[in-house]
């Protein structure tokens, strides 16, 4: 069965993009920009972002202006069940504790947008543009536009794992970010915030957060190498996993990557690859961001397979390494997270909230089950 659960980078992404919270410190003032003044705005932005990405608009985008309780109204009603499905993986990993909600997660992720594109549309959330000549609206306008750029010129095909996902969406964001930020350099305006780190706090939000943490590195990198040619070219030869954008020289050289399999004779309700970037945060949580890096380019791939019945559910997570040594690592990096989770060991099994562990090492792969008789949420 599929992944459907890249809920938050496509629902979140009405959005082929969505830009993020760490803009909210706009102070409140009671004039806010009127859509002519936007549209103008966009107009002239986009003129620049065009000599950038030494891209020609086929036309100008749509401007469409809307509030936040609209956004809410119309994309974040109802939480999708695979959010609340992928909610029980983060539990059933120990990414989450037993009583983080994904649903008010999900809602944040609504909230915290200010503007998105939607094929050759730009929403801009109007609570927001209060000043045209404010470095951040031009950043996050010059970064929309690049998304509208892409879609005018490249088409992408859908993506099967949430590591795949993650590494086209890194390459589209990465792209829009490089994009936006040789825009206020231009502008002279110097350094404008923007994500570059996990929040270390919720690793939902922090997993939608890899594509603009890593993005811009891999299109850096593709620029040092060839150019906004070479950037192009990578929208006709995609990055299928988060590994070769962390790590762009493998992207480059096609590293080989390992096709994880896992038998099931369980109701599968959730099949995927979670990927190096998903051990990276993890790993991110419980020690530090460069250990994370480290141990996360020894990943060569996973699967992962989650089963529901009325009596039970049970998570099952192979994860291959690059040698039997990378593998130990990882085994005593879990073991760890067990014990930080006050986790009791009884014969082969952990206990920890209401779930029971096991994991073992068979030569370069790591096998962790993780098993409920309640629902996790």
């Amino acid at each position: 069965m599929r992944s459907k659960v890249l809920i938050a980078i496509t629902v979140v992404a009405i959005i082929t993009s969505f830009t993020v919270g760490y803009y909210l410190s706009i102070s409140r003032v009671e004039y806010y920009l009127s859509s002519s003044e936007i549209k103008g705005l966009v107009k002239s932005i986009a003129e620049e972002v065009s000599v950038i990405r030494n891209l020609t608009f086929k036309e100008l985008p749509n401007v469409v202006v809307v509030n936040k309780s609209y956004v809410v109204s119309t994309w974040g009603s109802k939480v999708p069940d695979e959010v609340l499905i992928f909610g029980d993986i983060l539990k059933m990993t120990l990414l989450a504790p037993k009583d983080y909600n994904i649903s008010s997660s999900y809602s944040d992720l609504l909230g915290i947008w200010i503007a998105a594109s939607v094929g050759n549309t730009v929403y801009v959330v109007q609570e927001y543009f209060m000043d045209s000549k404010s470095p951040l609206i031009h950043r996050v306008l010059a970064h929309e536009l690049t998304h509208i750029l892409q879609y005018q010129y490249f088409r992408i095909p859908p993506t099967r794992t949430l590591d795949e996902l993650l590494a086209v969406r890194s390459l589209i964001e990465g792209d829009a970010d490089v994009v936006a930020d040789k825009y206020v350099g231009v502008k002279g305006y110097g350094v404008v915030s923007r994500v570059s780190s996990l929040t270390l706090k919720d690793p939902f939000i922090d997993i939608q957060l890899i594509p603009y943490i890593f993005g811009s590195r891999f299109i850096e990198y593709l620029l040092s190498v060839g150019g906004w040619e070479l950037v192009n070219k990578a929208y006709e030869d995609l990055p299928k996993s988060m590994k070769y954008v962390m790590f762009p020289e493998k992207y480059l050289v096609r590293e080989g990557l390992a096709d994880v399999v896992v038998n099931v004779s369980c109701r599968v309700v959730y099949e995927d690859v979670l990927g190096p970037s998903y051990i990276y945060v993890m790993i991110s949580k419980y020690f530090n961001e460069s250990y994370a890096l480290s141990m996360s380019s020894e990943w060569l791939g996973d699967r992962v397979v989650y089963c529901v019945n009325e009596t039970y559910r049970v998570l099952n997570w192979v994860i291959k390494w690059s040698s039997t040594k990378s593998a130990e690592d990882f085994y005593r990096v879990f073991n760890y997270v067990l014990s930080f989770n006050n986790a009791t060991l009884v014969g082969s099994s952990w206990f920890v909230n209401d779930l029971r562990l096991s994991i073992y090492v068979v030569g370069d792969e790591v096998f962790i089950t993780s098993y409920s008789s309640r629902s996790l949420n």
